[in-house]
Parts: C-alpha cells; structure tokens; sequence
C-alpha cells in the first residue's frame, strides 16, 4: 500500500492502527478508520503537555525513528498511545478534570 509519500511499505509490514484524532484518520482515498479503544486520545494544547526526558537503548531509538519515518507519526504520539495503552492494560486509574488520580 503506498503512502502519502509515495513509496512502498515492506511486503508483510506492520500496519498500525490509527493514533488519535490529531493524525488523518482516513487512509488516503478510502473511509476513517476506528481506532483502538486506548488510542483514541484527545489532542492535547502545548500548555498540557508536561517534558518526559528518558534514555532508551540504542536499537529500540532507531526502531522509533525508522516507525516515525515510515508511518508519519510524530515520536510524541507514538510514546503517548503506547503508554495509555499500558496503562489501559494494568489497570492504571484515569485523571479527573482537576488532574486528580480517580481510584
């Protein structure tokens, strides 16, 4: 399937599902796709975002940034969907409107 970019994905690749809202939601010339229940996350205003500085292996940095390439998420969207989706699966309690833990 080419992407917007016009070149060819590997035969057998990964096809992500959609990340939020932020990213086109529709393939080029077909229908919106729904994303998974975790990754559909509301855009965020810069003055909502908070710096997550952190230090990864050297093969994981490359894997993110040939994804980011390949896919045209931003390194932000992918860490944010992939850390909700963690969250999600262990049961971590969501934020109220008052930035609150809910428990």
């Amino acid at each position: 399937m080419p992407n917007p970019r016009g070149s060819q994905r590997p035969e057998g690749a990964y096809m992500p599902p959609v990340l939020s809202p932020a990213t086109q939601d529709s393939p080029p010339g077909g229908k919106a796709t729904t994303p998974p229940v975790a990754a559909t996350l509301e855009p965020l205003s810069r003055e909502d975002k908070e710096a997550l500085n952190t230090r990864v292996p050297a093969s994981t940095a490359r894997r993110l940034k040939w994804f980011t390439k390949h896919y045209e998420y931003t390194v932000t969207n992918v860490v944010d969907v992939a850390l909700q989706e963690l969250f999600a699966r262990h049961g971590v309690p969501n934020i109220d409107s008052n930035g609150e833990i809910v428990e």
